[in-house]
């Protein structure tokens, strides 16, 4: 594959879209040892207000959007299922 090297800002601003969009779908974080990779996700991390999710579903489920649910949580909501929710910290 191809790789794509960005610096401490892009990575940021990734991460900041990541968390307003969701269905962005993920950012892949490479870099050497000790440019702050970690040290970045920890601080947004923490930033991030705690998000309601089905309760004991793997995938984090969200309450209400379909494209943010996994395949067994989907089937009970379309099906007029009332599951349980909790607020958690953004794994």
């Amino acid at each position: 594959g191809t790789g794509v090297i960005v610096g401490q800002e892009e990575m940021k601003l990734a991460l900041q879209l990541n968390v307003i969009d969701p269905k962005i779908g993920g950012v892949m974080i490479m870099g050497d040892r000790g440019t702050g990779k970690s040290t970045t996700i920890r601080a947004i991390a923490d930033l991030l207000p705690e998000i309601e999710v089905i309760k004991d579903d793997p995938f984090n489920s969200h309450k209400s959007d379909l494209d943010l649910m996994g395949n067994e949580v989907k089937t009970a909501i379309q099906n007029g299922q009332t599951l349980e929710t909790e607020f958690i910290k953004i794994p």
